[in-house]
């Protein structure tokens, strides 16, 4: 009869929903965090690994990876409201990333991913006294592979400097003019720029009003170009950077900050100078030295004395002379030009920088001995 055989079936089917109820979550795979020290993660600059991931204070950290499927998310802290990244999605022309102060969680894009993936690649705009950032992982959902990241180019460059080379502020200009760090993007600094002509690796070791013997106010008690260069976090005393992790082809010392605080004994900068460069040969024993003015001191176009930058030559020119003196001949000066920034901000801007990159290209790749 029809009627009992659905009495009896409903207890079963009861019974059936009521196992799915309790299976169907247990099912659901939760997603997974991929380490910022992953073999698939690969990294341009310099870094530490700390508990909390890769901790960044140098500009143009770079780090790169891919994947196919639903899209992951990434951790960063920001250890200030002033940290900004530019993400690039295969190539293509980068959105601006800024961190909030503490934890963040950045959601990527998902798609049919071509057959390499998706490469994802994020570099750090900022510097070090604009706040410290750490990349803390991936979170990677259910139907999201994490591809090994394509290879950074083989050539190798390194720069040391001050605010010039950090890029900063060369995003600022009239009639805006923010002077947030917003403006400030590494990835347009003359050096970044140079990398990516040449085909190269790039490490920024710079931060903004530091100089070999003071800072910009004449403070001689801060983290000086020796002090920092010696390190992976410029701001913290208990970091070390170990030189054997990247060996240069071409260095480039590019610093004068030392002028901006007023009257200096050339004496005792040429000394500590030529000290400083002789710890840059000890790191690199390979490499070709740079020594180069600084775009900062006026050559006397604008109107302005030239006092400085002849005095800033007079002691790069000391220092190369002493170590060819020495028996290293692999040490040399380049000329570059002057650039006096905006009416509002002697900071270079972008295209200015570019033109800095061009002083020295020829220079970079006669010393390097590469082909164009």
């Amino acid at each position: 009869m029809p009627i009992p055989r659905v009495i009896l079936a409903l207890p079963v089917v009861l019974s059936l929903l009521t196992v799915a109820r309790a299976v169907g979550p247990a099912l659901a795979q939760p997603s997974t965090l991929v380490s910022a020290s992953d073999s698939r993660i690969g990294y341009m600059g310099r870094y530490e690994v700390t508990q909390e991931g890769a901790k960044m204070g140098f500009p143009g950290v770079t780090f790169r990876f891919a994947y196919r499927g639903v899209a992951p998310s990434l951790r960063l802290t920001g250890d200030s409201p002033d940290c900004y990244f530019n993400l690039s999605c295969n190539g293509w022309d980068p959105v601006l990333i800024h961190l909030k102060k503490g934890p963040n969680q950045i959601a990527l894009p998902t798609g049919v991913a071509p057959a390499g993936g998706w490469v994802i690649e994020l570099v750090r705009r900022t510097e070090s006294w604009m706040g410290t950032a750490s990349f803390n992982g991936i979170v990677v959902p259910p139907g999201c592979e994490i591809l090994e990241a394509p290879p950074f180019p083989q050539r190798k460059l390194l720069f040391i400097g001050d605010s010039l080379t950090c890029g900063e502020y060369d995003e600022r200009f009239p009639p805006e003019n923010d002077s947030t760090p917003r403006t400030t993007n590494a990835v347009r600094s003359y050096a970044m720029v140079l990398a990516r002509w040449l085909n190269a690796q790039v490490h920024l070791v710079s931060y903004g009003g530091r100089g070999i013997t003071r800072d910009w106010a004449g403070k001689t008690d801060v983290n000086t170009v020796p002090v920092f260069f010696q390190r992976a976090l410029p701001d913290s005393k208990d970091s070390t950077w170990d030189h054997a992790r990247y060996q240069p082809d071409v260095v480039v010392v590019n610093d004068g900050t030392d002028f901006d605080g007023g009257p200096l004994d050339l004496g005792h900068l040429t000394q500590a100078y030529a000290s400083f460069v002789e710890d840059v040969r000890k790191a690199y024993p390979k490499a070709y030295i740079l020594l180069t003015e600084s775009g900062f001191q006026s050559d006397g176009s604008d109107g302005s004395s030239r006092a400085q930058r002849d005095a800033l030559l007079g002691v790069i020119r000391s220092v190369a002379d002493g170590r060819h003196a020495a028996g290293d001949p692999r040490v040399d000066i380049v000329r570059t030009g002057f650039f006096p920034g905006t009416p509002t901000n002697t900071h270079l801007v972008a295209f200015q920088q570019e033109q800095i990159a061009l002083d020295l290209l020829e220079p970079i790749r006669a010393a390097a001995g590469w082909n164009p």
